[in-house]
């Protein structure tokens, strides 16, 4: 949603400035918004409701940030091995 949101915006702009739109995007164009998409749109919730949707998780969405705490300091202790 947020990469089509980007590309729209894009389109528009284009239109607005001097009425051309590109008809196709190439790769390089589709992976730089899918690096500001990741960058700058995709929350935390945004990403757990990409797994519920794929049926990856049984979380509900009314998980605090107290979850989102304890989840980090768990992961924070799993990847202090790895670190060794």
């Amino acid at each position: 949603m947020h990469y089509r949101k980007r590309i729209l915006k894009e389109i528009i702009s284009a239109i607005e400035k001097n009425g051309t739109v590109q008809e196709n995007i190439d790769l390089r164009k589709a992976i730089s918004q899918l690096y500001k998409v990741w960058k700058f749109d995709a929350t935390a919730k945004t990403i757990r409701n990409c797994f519920k949707r794929g049926g990856f998780s049984n979380q509900t969405d009314s998980s605090d940030s107290d979850d989102e705490d304890a989840i980090l300091a768990d992961l924070k202790e799993k990847w202090k091995p790895m670190e060794e």
